[in-house]
């Protein structure tokens, strides 16, 4: 039995517009002030750990998501490529499905690609812990982040009971973990998962982080292979016969048919196919900082916290000229000068091909444009 990680990297690039598109989708671009990929910086940040890793995207990324991981030394079927877009839900149900045909009894952990994360020691801790007790468990784990602050625009997870006991705790095996980052991992507290909530209300939000007894979910999972095909063939028996044909058909080099398998698939997110409905799932409580840069406040907040920006608390790139603001986010990316005056607040994107004006604490709404 190995350890497996994939890395999701097929979003839509619509919660960023006008610098995250389709075809460049945010995790495909420098958006954390490193220079570097938000996906290569995952995958970097993974190598360590595990026995293998891939990249689990769309078909029209496939070719920019091996670009961006040139040099590494990965297996030659390292991106897995959806046919086409059907949500995380299939398209885990498939990587599986792949990983399962040559080793049956894989454990594997699924991180995002386009999530900013500071404490790379703390997050490896949190997702190898979840790995462990998901194997322990034979049930399915998740990653649990402590809010820093009542966010109405994550979801959240609530824990139940007292923590699990820690020396239940076992390295997965094939991890490549040293001892110190499995001292580390078997230290995150963990406990049964007693439900999740989507979005919840300022006020309810407010109620969770005074309780303390919910978390944010980061979207990080873990599972046996054979137990989380069990969980969909329980939720939706046809979905799981077809991706094991799909994955079947592409072993045979049957590619044509592999697609036209996949393309009568419904999209589904996996935490509601599988993770809101099983009752046996383990969270454990991450404390590494977390962003999963899903708006333009989230990248000035993000960016602001990483030491960025100026004393008025602004973001500017590019050619920008800024008078009498504070709290924005400017960037001019389209080769022209941006300026503004007299702004609190805002968040101005200049691609080039599009301009964006927009209130930093209205963000969440880019999505209704595009």
């Amino acid at each position: 039995m190995g350890y497996h990680v994939l890395v999701l990297a097929g979003g839509s690039g619509t919660r960023l517009w006008p610098l995250s598109r389709a075809g460049v989708p945010k995790h495909l671009m420098p958006l954390d002030g490193s220079g570097v990929t938000l996906l290569r910086a995952t995958v970097d940040r993974m190598l360590p750990l595990a026995d293998s890793i891939h990249v689990v995207t769309t078909a029209p990324q496939a070719e920019a998501c091996r670009w961006a991981l040139a040099g590494l030394s990965l297996p030659p079927d390292a991106v897995i490529a959806e046919p086409g877009a059907k949500g995380t839900g299939p398209a885990l149900g498939l990587a599986t499905a792949w990983i399962a045909q040559e080793d049956p009894e894989a454990l594997i952990s699924s991180v995002h690609a386009d999530s900013h994360i500071e404490d790379g020691e703390g997050y490896r801790a949190a997702v190898l812990a979840a790995a462990g007790w998901a194997m322990v468990t034979e049930g399915l784990a998740t990653v649990g982040v402590s809010p820093s602050y009542p966010s109405t625009g994550l979801g959240y997870v609530a824990v139940d009971g007292p923590p699990l006991a820690p020396e239940r705790w076992r390295s997965p095996n094939g991890a490549q973990a040293g001892t110190a980052q499995r001292e580390s991992a078997a230290a995150v507290p963990a406990f049964r998962a007693a439900g999740f909530v989507e979005k919840p209300s300022l006020e309810v939000a407010q109620g969770y982080v005074a309780g303390g007894r919910h978390l944010w979910n980061s979207g990080l999972f873990a599972w046996p292979a054979p137990i989380f095909q069990e969980e969909l063939a329980a939720a939706d028996p046809g979905l799981a016969a077809r991706v094991s044909e799909v994955a079947a058909a592409r072993r045979r080099g049957e590619e044509d048919r592999a697609t036209a398998l996949y393309g009568d698939i419904q999209p589904v997110a996996v935490d509601t196919l599988i993770f809101e409905r099983t009752r046996r799932l383990t969270v454990v409580r991450g404390s590494f900082s977390w962003s999963d840069l899903g708006t333009f406040a989230d990248l000035h907040d993000t960016r602001r916290h990483t030491g960025e920006g100026d004393a008025a608390g602004n973001i500017l790139e590019g050619d920008v000229v800024a008078l009498d603001a504070a709290n924005s986010f400017v960037i001019a990316r389209g080769g022209r000068l941006v300026t503004v005056v007299g702004v609190d607040g805002l968040a101005v994107v200049d691609s080039g091909d599009a301009l964006l004006v927009i209130p930093l604490d209205q963000t969440q709404r880019v999505k209704e444009i595009v």
